[in-house]
């Protein structure tokens, strides 16, 4: 199976009034397993003019918060040095989701040239996996241009929970932190969008 591996940043809870800062993914073959330096990756922070958040989320996205106001007044050669020392790409909020197709493209959704993006654009489907994505990612990603027109998240979503769950015990379905434990991986969750798309696939790796 070939899944896509989906986290985001945002400054708030409430996708109606808050912003998506950044967005990670990671398409993951099950029978590759590549390592991190090999696999296809997607790492963008989305160039919001203003941001309405909670102060927890805002306090928690503060680096991306920060980047996005040294890219706004940077000069061509200043937003270069930034993304290169980020690890990742600047986009407007218009075109992020068409950069995420032509990713999806060019990493097996696609054959030859990548097609120009306009209203008649075939949707590229994937398989999605994600902590919370269904509840909460998706909802956020649905509201930038272009997503319900030429993305297609299948409805069945891989969400790691299910697996760790401990039945006896648990009152709620686990965290993502609880999931790595559990999965005997060490180290935090660094609420980096990227980062914890790779946290869900090495945890779903444990099964595959």
């Amino acid at each position: 199976m070939i899944y896509v591996s989906i986290d985001i940043e945002t400054s708030g809870l409430d996708p109606l009034l808050h912003k998506t800062l950044s967005i990670g993914a990671i398409v993951e073959d099950t029978t590759k397993k590549l390592s991190w330096n090999e696999i296809p990756k997607f790492n963008a922070v989305i160039v919001q003019n203003e941001i309405t958040g909670s102060p927890r989320a805002l306090s928690m996205n503060k680096k991306i918060i920060e980047q996005i106001g040294v890219y706004l007044e940077g000069t061509s050669d200043e937003r270069l040095k930034l993304a290169m020392s980020a690890q990742c790409d600047f986009y407007e909020k218009e075109d992020v989701i068409k950069e995420f197709y032509k990713f999806l493209w060019k990493n097996g959704f696609g054959e030859g040239e990548v097609p120009v993006i306009g209203s008649n654009t075939k949707p590229i489907a994937i398989n999605v996996a994600g902590k919370n994505f269904g509840t909460f990612d998706k909802l956020f990603l649905q509201q930038l241009p272009w997503w319900q027109k030429i993305i297609r998240a299948r409805q069945r979503v891989l969400d790691p929970a299910i697996l760790f769950c401990d039945w006896k015990n648990d009152e709620s379905l686990p965290s993502l932190t609880v999931c790595k434990d559990r999965a005997g991986l060490h180290g935090l969750v660094t609420h980096d969008a990227l980062e914890d798309a790779w946290d869900v696939v090495e945890v779903l790796r444990k099964f595959y």
